[in-house]
Formats: C-alpha cells, structure tokens, sequence
C-alpha cells in the first residue's frame, strides 16, 4: 500500500497582481503564489501584500444627467487649477469640477458653441484653453477663468495666424510660454509671448495622427500612429522627439515602435512610459517606458487601448482605462515587484476621462442616456480573484486537498467572501465555506476535495460590505497526495 506525502502550499505577497502569462492563458501555472490568473475589481496596492476588494465608486453631486453631467466627459484636467477646482470637457460642455461636485450653476456647465466632440483642455498662462471638435473641422475655445468665454478663438483669427483645426483628437501640454497640441497629422504650436497660433507646425504626412504629447527633458515628445488604427487593422507608430523652443520645424530624433499603435505616453520620475498594442499577438496590450531608442515591455493585459484622457497617477502606479475597466501598473515602494492589478469598475459601459485632479480617480462614464462622474468611494462587492494554477498530480500520483486555511484582517460587521477551489483545469468546482465570522481573523475550512490534478483558490466577495472588507493576508492550504492506481 503506497505512503501518503502531505503536502502544504502557502498564498500570500499579493501585492504580485496578475500573472505573467494570464492575459494569453487564464489557467496559467507560470508566476509566483501571490499572483492571480483572473480577477475583478480586486485592490492588491493600497496594502501591498494584502489581497481585498477593490474601490467602489460614488457620483459626485450633480454628477448624472439628472445634474450637470447630460452627455459623455471625454477628458478632465488632471490638476486643480485653483484651490478644489479644475475643469472637464465633454461632448459639448465645459464643466467646472471639485473634489465632490460638479458645478451647476451658472455660468457652469457652459455649452460650448458648435462643439460636437469635446477632446482636452489646459490651464496655461493663467487662462483656460479647451478643444474640440465641431461637425466640420475643430476649433480651440477661451475662458479667461472669470466671466468670459470665448468659443472660436481659434478660428475667428484672435492670435496671430488663427485658423480652424482639423478634426481630430487633440491631445495638449505645455511648457512656459508655449502650448502644443495634437492636430490630425500635424502637431500644433501657440507661444503666448508672441500670441502666434500654429496649427500646422509639423506635418508627419497622409495617413497619420497625433495620439500623445508632453514635455519632458527639456523635450517634446510626440507620439503618432500611421495607417488605419481603428478595428483589427494594422498600424504603425514612432515617438519624435522636438526641440523645446518649438521654433524649428526640423525634429531631434525618433523611437520607432514598428507595427504597433500608441495610446498614450506619460512622464513618471524621468522615465517616459508608453501604452502600446501590436494586433498580431493575442492579447498584445503592453505598457513599456522609454529607454534609448528602445521601448521596452513592462506588462501585458487584454482589452481595449487607453488613450491620452484615460491615465493618470495613483498610489505611485499609472492607473487607466480599458474595456471600461480601470488597472494599476507599477510598485507602491521601489523595493515591492512592478504589477499589473484590474483595480476597479469604471461605472457604466463606456467609459471616458480619467484623472485624479485632487488625489482620489474620478472617471466618467455613460451607457445609453445615462451619464456620470464618479469617484473612488469605500468598497465594491464585484470583486473576484482565481489564484495561479497549482499542478498536483506527476505520472502517478494525483492529490487530496484536507483542509484550508485562511488569515485575515479582524472582520467587523457584514464582513464576508465566500472560497471556492476550482480542480482539474477549472472543470470542477468546490464550495469550501464563508469567510464571515466577525471578531475573527484565523478561518479554517475543512473541506475535503479528492482527486485533485491542479486546483487554484477563488475568492468571491459578492456577499460582503461596501464598508468592511475582508482582508485576505495569506491562505495556506493543506493536503496529501495519493498514489493513482
């Protein structure tokens, strides 16, 4: 009769996030014990090493169609201009925004005249400068941050060579006294010093469009897509590099992403990172950083591309957009492993701005007639983690999980996540109990599960409280395993 070995495998640090492979494979067994294969709204970075729910999300006031928010926010200024205030565009309005309201009062929000696709907006020199897109072409409005506002300043020639934009996003930043802006396939210029708009300042060509731009290093560095970058067709991408004057229409050099398309590009502590995907390759969404003329691949994840509105700063990582869904990339500290998490819902269907003026992210978002703006607030009940794929089984020998268990946070009221185990390539799913008992922080299970080949923990806090999480520290699960016969 064959000698029964006990085995015992330990979960924790999941500060990991997702696993290497898991956005090709979702029952992947490549990565550490900390890292997950699937997930939904799971929060691995506000305590790094502990695994809990992810953020809920609460409207600001007057933030629905029943408030100010009547159509989609399309991008918000990711800083307050002014003491709990900064500024969104929509489709059509202008939004005047704080840390819990939108403003709807008058003169906000202001309804921009003939806008059709609101794109970006700045604060530069002490003014407001707010793009979009009109049924024909585009044009760049002006608030003076007082009394008046000026829909056409661009095209109505009020700067030194003022003219209609093209209809495109228009992606904007700026440096001193010069503000540049994605124009279709132009990159334009306006230099307040000597009120001179320039819409048309570089050209990169038919068949090619601005999705990015910044200053960095003394630096523009403008990131374009050529070809069609819509559907499954094939792109290409190159990030330019610009002489901060802006003066020359000669650029200072390049990094070429090959057949791939940019989404967004963003400067984090002297590195500039980039979002990227490359259609051939199943799943092929990365964020990479700049190094030399390289981009080098951080983390993969599937979904839809982030653009320009959809990226900001949170907990030291870059969140973002995709698929409707809100991630975290990065390290909390320096000395914990770069992970990529799915850290939050993002509200309704599709999803729009991203930004975190005033430290916590509000994303806006909208499905049929329905719209909103909403923040980061207390605890979502949405919120799954399937943990990587353990193999227990060699050409003999397949296993028996006996007992498992649990450590948490002490659990206060309606605390609850219930844990299953899914064995033998997910096929088979087991009921192991609920982690609910309020007081306590050791939860042992019991629960024998025969036959095992592979098996992986899944979490599932549909049952649990938007205010008390339950806080998985480390799961250790207990077995043996048994000779096949």
């Amino acid at each position: 009769m064959a000698k029964d070995n006990n085995f015992i495998t330990v979960f924790n640090n999941f500060n990991q996030g997702q696993a290497p492979l898991a956005h090709l494979d979702s029952l992947s067994v490549v990565g550490n014990s900390g890292n997950y294969t699937v997930a939904t709204n799971v929060d691995i970075i506000s305590k790094p090493g502990i695994l809990t729910q992810g953020p809920g999300l609460a409207s600001l006031t007057a933030g629905t169609q029943a408030g100010a928010v009547t159509d989609q926010i399309n991008f918000i200024i990711d800083k307050a201009v002014a003491s709990n205030v900064t500024y969104g565009i929509s489709d059509t309005l202008l939004h005047k925004i704080s840390a819990t309201a939108v403003t709807n009062t008058a003169p906000f929000p202001h309804t921009i005249t003939g806008a059709t696709a609101g794109n970006s907006a700045i604060h530069f020199q002490g003014k407001l400068y707010y793009f979009f897109n009109k049924a024909s072409g585009g044009d760049i409005g002006l608030y003076d941050l007082a009394t008046t506002f000026d829909d056409d300043w661009a095209s109505s020639g009020v700067p030194t060579g003022g003219v209609a934009l093209q209809k495109a996003p228009h992606p904007v930043a700026k440096k001193e006294d010069i503000m540049l802006f994605g124009n279709g396939r132009y990159v334009g210029t306006y230099i307040s010093s000597t009120t001179t708009l320039a819409p048309t300042k570089l050209d990169f060509g038919a068949d090619t469009e601005v999705a990015d731009v910044c200053f960095h290093a003394n630096q523009w560095w403008l990131a374009v897509n050529a070809g069609i970058t819509t559907g499954t067709n094939r792109a290409s991408s190159q990030i330019y590099l610009y002489d901060g004057s802006a003066v020359s229409t000669l650029l200072s050099d390049e990094v070429a992403l090959g057949v791939q398309q940019i989404g967004f590009i963003l400067p984090v502590n002297g590195v500039i990172f980039v979002a990227y995907k490359e259609l051939s390759s199943s799943g092929g969404f990365a964020i990479g950083y700049i190094a030399g003329r390289q981009i080098k691949p951080l983390r993969y994840f599937t979904g839809t591309l982030p653009t320009f509105a959809q990226k900001t700063l949170y907990k030291n990582t870059i969140a973002f957009v995709s698929s409707g869904l809100i991630y975290s990339v990065g390290a909390v500290v320096e000395q914990l492993p770069l992970q990529i998490s799915q850290l939050a819902d993002g509200g309704f269907a599709t999803v729009g701005a991203l930004a975190a003026p005033f430290g916590t992210p509000m994303m806006a978002s909208t499905e049929s007639t329905s719209f909103k703006l909403a923040k980061f607030s207390g605890l979502d009940v949405n919120c799954t983690f399937k943990s990587l794929v353990i193999p227990t089984i060699s050409s003999d020998v397949t296993a028996m999980i006996d007992k498992i268990v649990v450590m948490t946070n002490v659990l206060g009221a309606s605390a609850s996540c219930a844990l299953k185990v899914e064995s033998n390539q997910g096929v088979k799913s087991t009921t192991i109990g609920t982690i609910a008992t309020t007081g306590k922080t050791r939860h042992t299970f019991s629960v024998p599960v025969n036959n095992v080949e592979d098996y992986r923990l899944f979490f599932d806090w549909a049952g649990g409280s938007t205010t008390n999480g339950v806080e998985i520290k480390s799961v250790y699960v207990k077995g043996h395993f048994k000779t096949i016969k």
